[in-house]
C-alpha cells in the first residue's frame, strides 16, 4: 500500500476510499441494458470498503492507528506532506522544536541566549516546510518540470530516439535544490549579531540535521505502516 493512498483514504470524505475496496466482495445487481436484456452489474460501495474486507477502510484506519501510536511525529510529517494538513504540520513543528531545543549544540544555544526557543521554532518550521515540499507544487519544481528526468541529448542522438536520464539538478526528486540562506536570514532577524561565518560553522549543520531528522521520522512511520498493512492483509 502506498503511503499517499493510505493517508487520503483515512479521510471519511475522500473519494479514494472507493479505490481501497479492490479486494472487497462487490454487490451484484441486475439491470436492463439498451437491448432489454438483463445484465449483471457489479457495484462496490464505499460503505462496504469501510465496514470490512482485506485492504478496506477499517484495515487502513487500523494500520494508521498503530503507526500513530508508534511513530506519531513521522505520521504527522507524512500527513503534512501528502495531505497538506495544517494541524498535523503544526504538531510536527512543535515536536521538532522541542527536539531541537534538546539537541542544539552548545555554541548555538549560547548564541541564541534568551531567543533560544524562538530560534528553534523558526528552524523547526523551515525544516518541516523543506521536508513537505512536493513536485506537484509549481514553485517547488526543478527545471525538469518535477519529473526528475531530462532528455540525454548525446544518447538520444546516438540511439536515434528519445533517451532520458536523471536530472542532475534535483537528482531525480523533481524539486528545486534548497539552500540554508532563508534559514540564516530568518535567524539573523532575531540575532542581528549572527554572522555568515558563524552560521556556516555552527548553525547550518544543525539545521541540515533537523531536515534529516524529519526524513528519518517519516521513513520510520512508513516502515511501521508497511509492516502493519502486510500483516493485516495476511
Amino acid at each position: 500500500m502506498r503511503i499517499e493512498h493510505a493517508l487520503l483514504a483515512s479521510s471519511p470524505k475522500s473519494p479514494s476510499i472507493m479505490s481501497m475496496a479492490v479486494e472487497t466482495k462487490p454487490q451484484s445487481n441486475l439491470c436492463t441494458d439498451h437491448t432489454g436484456e438483463m445484465q449483471d452489474r457489479r457495484v462496490v460501495r464505499a460503505s462496504q470498503s469501510r465496514s470490512g474486507g482485506k485492504g478496506g477502510y477499517t484495515d487502513v484506519m487500523f494500520a494508521l492507528g498503530v503507526t500513530q501510536s508508534r511513530e506519531a511525529q513521522g505520521l504527522s510529517l507524512l500527513y503534512a506532506k501528502y495531505n497538506k494538513d495544517p494541524k498535523e504540520r503544526e504538531a510536527a513543528i512543535e515536536r521538532l522544536a522541542q527536539f531541537a531545543i534538546k539537541q542544539a549544540p552548545k555554541l548555538v544555544g549560547k548564541a541564541s541566549g534568551r531567543q533560544m526557543a524562538r530560534c528553534m521554532v523558526l528552524l523547526a518550521k523551515l525544516a518541516v516546510d523543506d521536508f513537505c515540499r512536493t513536485a506537484d507544487v509549481e514553485r517547488a519544481r526543478c527545471r525538469c518540470g518535477g519529473t526528475g528526468k531530462v532528455y540525454d541529448l548525446v544518447a538520444t542522438k546516438l540511439a536515434g530516439h528519445a533517451v532520458e536520464k536523471t536530472c542532475q539538478r534535483c537528482h531525480g526528486t523533481g524539486l528545486k535544490p534548497m539552500t540554508s540562506a532563508p534559514a540564516f536570514k530568518v535567524v539573523k532577524g532575531l540575532l542581528p549579531e549572527l554572522s555568515q561565518p558563524s552560521w556556516n560553522r555552527n548553525w547550518q549543520r544543525f539545521f541540515d540535521m533537523l531536515i534529516s531528522h524529519c526524513c528519518q521520522d517519516a521513513s520510520a512511520a512508513e516502515s511501521v505502516l508497511g509492516r502493519v498493512s502486510r500483516c493485516d492483509m495476511i
